[in-house]
């Protein structure tokens, strides 16, 4: 009888085995390509003509082609074990967790975006479609409105997001946790939809990324519902399969609801279905770390090293034999032994101790420093967030603000939009949250709306926004004046409204503030026909031509720009006074009569000093600078600014040990007091000023002399400008009396001067260390400080014409004069018209703007004048 034939031996394939025998037996799907035309004709030496493809898809039915593939995948990538990640999951897993540093830059990530707090709101477009079905509301009441209406549905979606996974009993900060721990380590977050059988959500349950095969179509795309898109490889072997959370078009496949998985990675590439973490992007970097580590360890785990090595000079006639075992010996007795090694030794005869090189240098920080910083980049992190600081360096002696912005930029703000962005869809898709409703975080959007406030201010200001419109973009009521909705020009010197100011001066004129008093010319019909002043209006009703006129007074405008000063005159031609009535009071203008040459307008007010203050004050300007300049060595202080250090070398850093916010001595004075310790005495260099006052006492006495003597004529040859020992010496004894009060006040405004220097001063360096500036950047900055043209101006002017009133009152209290009146000086601010406007006063008495005399404010060259 013939026994059954034993059955053949199993046989093992590999994995490539099994994808080469699947792809043998299935069959292929191809088309019937249809090429595209090919019209390029041949030439010599062309690019030749592309071979026609070969279709390896289906073809589409209405060009007979094939779409391309979205990358050149491993054949059979589906199949388990067939894969195109580079790094594995669990050389991820474990670096997070080597050396310490990945994972506390990962817990600080962690820390910052999972305990913000949030809140289910309408979304900015629905604010918005709802402002403009209803535009006579507010978007306070828009709001406040659909707030109302989608209440129950925010309280439903909050209550949920309150506890995403009751099935695991996790708070939103706990799951938020699982889900950027995924996203660090991984880049990669996988969430499994739970519902009941009802079809509601019960719980959002986070699924470990690792263990999720993310599958692909024929043309390298995620596989659309009802296809699975994921597969869960659990022990080498797919045991479950999931369809991806939204079809093509958006839509819930709701037959497969339960089969459902939310799988999603940040960093999206073209040629890969798989993110790239900040784990994988720092891997480099921690081998160098962790291999710092190693090396450092070993030096007191194997160290054999010693400060000294021993030296053989023959004397014992050892065999080598005999040296190396002593050498041996020696090692195995202090390897590792490190109290061992600070003992003395009796070393046999023959040897002699040499003095090992100082190799300290290999235990600086600064190295370590650096490892670190590449390390925290990965993960958008500082240093100083770590606990960390750079003893001395240059800007990083705490975590400053800039920092903190740079840092909120770069890494928080984006990891906060993209988990909105996730936790929104995923509401929207699994909860059935209403598409005008978006889960936010609070505080999310602080940064952008100051700086749309910023730009709103700047156009509200300009006139390219009025202020209702602003309140509309802000939600906020209109306000109910009529100003609220006119465009408006907002300058130093107060409101311009836009709205006919074309009436209020001729093209090329400034127009003022209505308060500045004589702001806007008005035209000679509107002049009062029964006021005494009619003759200039009449005067205009001539038959000079209109466009010359016009030209002449634009010319005037051009040339007022450059020639301030009172000495200057300009020559009208075709203009009349009646033509330009706020030139009423002008020295410098020049009208030419019916009957004569050119004549000055009769009412004008001239003050003798305006021929000599400007002049004056720029000479001590240009001395201040040089003096300012000199007094401070700029390079110096920003190098002893910079290396000082925040922390004190003596005390150990205690910073990311405490919750409690850092109080502001903890890392060190600031600059203020700093610079107060530097023995900088800006008062020296600021004596000056009482040589500035003295030249002004001169120009106010001659100056108001001449004005009571009728006379607007002074001779100035008695000094030069700049000498004040020989203005000094026109001074009667009454004049030097006067002069040494004055002076004996002089010290509180040069001591507060010197404040105001010593203020800009530490605010400079303040800044630089925020902005992590170099020495170099600090002292061009400093020295730009001391340097100032503007700042030196300011005080020279100033100065010299508190000193010029203080002698006119001096010399009209002398002489009797019961009034004075406040002279304004060419282009004077509204302030100072005020005072005009109030005059005559006492003589001693206050004007409006509370002072005595002159100057109102920096930069004033008002003066004094008998009434």
């Amino acid at each position: 009888m013939t026994k059954a034939a034993a059955p053949a031996p199993a046989a093992t394939f590999s994995a490539d085995q099994v994808a080469a025998l699947v792809t043998a037996t299935a069959p292929q799907t191809t088309g019937a390509f249809n090429p595209l035309p090919r019209t390029d004709p041949p030439v010599a030496f062309g690019p030749g003509t592309a071979l026609i493809p070969t279709a390896i898809d289906p073809v589409r039915r209405d060009t007979g082609r094939s779409e391309p593939r979205f990358n050149e995948y491993l054949v059979s990538s589906n199949l388990p074990g067939v894969t195109d990640r580079i790094v594995p999951w669990k050389v991820l897993r474990d670096a997070a967790d080597a050396g310490g540093m990945p994972r506390r830059c990962i817990e600080t990530r962690k820390a910052e975006v999972a305990t913000l707090d949030w809140v289910i709101a309408p979304t900015k477009t629905a604010v918005a479609q709802a402002q403009a079905a209803d535009p006579a509301a507010s978007r306070a009441d828009v709001e406040a409105h659909l707030r109302e209406r989608l209440g129950p549905e925010i309280a439903r979606c909050s209550k949920f997001w309150e506890e995403p996974d009751r099935g695991q009993d996790e708070d939103f900060v706990e799951w938020t946790s699982k889900i950027l721990e995924d996203h660090f380590v991984l880049d990669a977050v996988a969430v499994y939809p739970k519902t009941t059988y009802g079809g509601d959500l019960y719980a959002l349950e986070v699924v470990d990324p690792s263990t999720i095969k993310v599958l692909r179509d024929h043309r390298g795309g995620k596989p659309a519902p009802p296809q699975p898109a994921y597969q869960q490889l659990l022990w080498g072997f797919p045991r479950g399969e999931f369809i991806a959370d939204v079809d093509g078009d958006g839509n819930v496949i709701n037959g497969y609801t339960p089969d459902t998985l939310i799988y999603k990675r940040r960093n999206v590439r073209s040629w890969t279905v798989y993110g790239h973490s900040a784990v994988e992007q720092c891997l480099e970097d921690l081998d160098v770390w962790l291999r710092r580590r190693t090396w450092i360890r070993a030096e007191y785990s194997d160290g054999t090293i010693p400060s000294g090595l021993l030296k053989n000079t023959g004397a014992s006639a050892w065999t080598p034999a005999q040296v190396l075992e002593y050498e041996r010996a020696l090692n195995d007795a202090w390897s590792g032994q490190i109290l061992e090694r600070h003992r003395m030794r009796i070393l046999p005869p023959g040897f002699e101790l040499e003095t090992q090189a100082d190799a300290a240098e290999k235990y600086k920080p600064e190295y370590d420093l650096f490892l670190l910083k590449q390390l925290a980049s990965h993960f958008d992190t500082t240093i100083a967030e770590l606990g960390f600081t750079e003893a001395k360096g240059l800007g990083s002696g705490g975590f400053h603000e800039g920092q903190a912005d740079v840092q909120e930029r770069k890494g928080t703000l984006p990891t906060m939009r993209w988990l909105q962005a996730l936790f929104t869809s995923i509401s929207r898709r699994q909860l059935r949250m209403p598409a005008e409703l978006e889960f936010r975080f609070l505080g999310l959007e602080d940064e952008d709306e100051a700086a749309a406030d910023s730009v709103s201010d700047v156009r509200v200001r300009s006139g390219r926004m009025t202020l209702n419109e602003d309140r509309d973009r802000l939600g906020l009521p209109r306000y109910d004046f009529a100003e609220a909705d006119m465009p408006m020009v907002i300058g130093q010197r107060g409101v311009v409204f836009l709205e006919g100011a074309s009436q209020l001066a001729p093209p090329g004129a400034m127009v003022e503030p209505a308060q500045a008093g004589k702001s806007a010319p008005e035209t000679a019909s509107q002049a009062d026909p029964g006021s005494a002043d009619d003759e200039p209006t009449q005067e205009s009703n001539n038959d000079s031509n209109p466009d010359a006129v016009k030209a002449e007074l634009a010319a005037f405008l051009k040339w007022d720009a450059r020639h301030r000063a009172p000495h200057h005159r300009f020559e009208f031609q075709s203009a009349k006074p009646g033509d330009a009535p706020w030139l009423d009071g002008d020295p410098r203008a020049v009208f030419k009569a019916a009957d004569a040459g050119p004549k000055a307008l009769p009412s004008a007010k001239t003050w003798p000093g305006w021929e000599r203050d400007e002049e004056t004050a720029a000479i001590w300007a240009r001395r201040l600078r040089r003096t300012m300049t000199r007094a401070v060595d700029a390079r110096r202080l920003a190098e002893a600014w910079l290396v000082h250090s925040l922390v004190k070398d003596d005390e150990p850093d205690l910073t990311g040990l405490s919750s409690e916010p850092l109080q502001p001595d903890t890392f060190g004075i600031d600059a203020g007091s700093w610079l107060a310790g530097q023995n900088v005495d800006l008062i020296a260099a600021l004596a000056m000023i009482a040589e500035i006052q003295a030249e002004g006492y001169a120009i106010g006495n001659l100056s108001s002399l001449a004005v009571l003597s009728g006379s607007a004529a002074v001779d100035w040859s008695a000094w030069t400008p700049g000498d004040a020992e020989a203005a000094r010496l026109v001074l009667d004894e009454n004049g030097r009396n006067g002069l040494v009060l004055l002076l004996d006040r002089a010290g509180v405004n040069i001591s507060s001067i010197a404040a105001n220097r010593m203020d800009a001063l530490a605010k400079a360096l303040s800044d630089a260390l925020a902005r992590g500036d170099s020495a170099d950047t600090l002292a061009r900055a400093l020295r730009g400080i001391l340097d100032d043209p503007k700042w030196a101006e300011m005080v020279a002017v100033t100065e010299l014409a508190r000193a010029t009133s203080a002698a006119s009152l001096d010399t009209y209290q002398a002489n009797g004069v019961a009034q004075v009146d406040w002279l304004i000086a060419p282009s004077a601010c509204p302030m100072c018209q005020e005072n005009a406007d109030a005059s005559p006063i006492p003589t001693g008495a206050a004007f409006p703007s509370g002072d005595v005399m002159p100057p109102g404010h920096p930069r004033c060259r008002c003066s004094l004048s008998p009434a």
